[in-house]
């Protein structure tokens, strides 16, 4: 567990071209010798991640396994008409091509059956997605709040050669339990616009 932990680089920042950055909680499970640290990280317990952290670890699953260094800057244009196109790495994850196609398969599934009981599927796309509803962390009796929640929605489309990543989150959202009904639709409505503005062609 703890290989697959730093093959995602949830202990490093990014390197996203933004300044200050800051990196995760994780440095307690990564040192810890107990086992059920590494059991709890497994569902998001013990561990605090960066959006951006996990953004690139999510995107590796969309992209064959690869951890990718995410940027905001494609081309630097100097004012005398010299150019410079950026470059990033890419570092391979624990996970094989073959892997990777299969959970996107999965999370496909989830969009096409579970989400909104099917109602949520797009006819000629496919769309990966994975919703997480996480219990907030109290800090005065050092378990969990049962009555908080944090919320969060991503996935990536069109889900075999994916375009586009979303990743919604919610601290603790008043009057709903679940993070399928606080971004179910606010999902649907972004993909149906990105889909549509950016012509993106059916993948089936």
């Amino acid at each position: 567990m703890r290989d697959y932990l730093l093959a995602y680089g949830i202990k490093d920042k990014t390197g996203i071209d933004l300044p200050n950055e800051t990196s995760g909680l994780v440095s307690g499970i990564l040192k810890s010798p107990r086992e059920i640290e590494y059991a709890n990280a497994a569902f998001g317990q013990g561990i605090a991640l960066t959006p951006i952290e996990l953004v690139r670890a999510l995107a590796s699953l969309s992209n064959g396994g690869q951890l990718v260094t995410p940027h905001v800057v494609k081309e630097i244009r100097y004012k005398n008409g010299i150019s410079k196109e950026m470059t990033y790495s890419t570092t391979p994850t624990k996970i094989s091509p073959e892997t990777s196609q299969e959970i996107t398969r999965m999370l496909v599934e989830v969009m096409d059956k579970a989400i909104k009981g099917g109602a949520g599927k797009f006819d000629n796309w496919n769309v990966a997605v994975k919703t997480g509803t996480a219990q907030v962390a109290d800090n005065t009796t050092g378990g969990y709040y049962t009555d908080r929640h944090n919320h969060s929605f991503f996935g990536y489309f069109p889900a075999y050669n994916p375009e586009f990543i979303i990743f919604l989150y919610a601290i603790n959202p008043k009057g709903v339990p679940y993070a399928a009904t606080t971004w179910t639709d606010p999902f649907l409505d972004i993909t149906k616009f990105l889909l549509n503005y950016y012509n993106i062609p059916p993948d089936r």
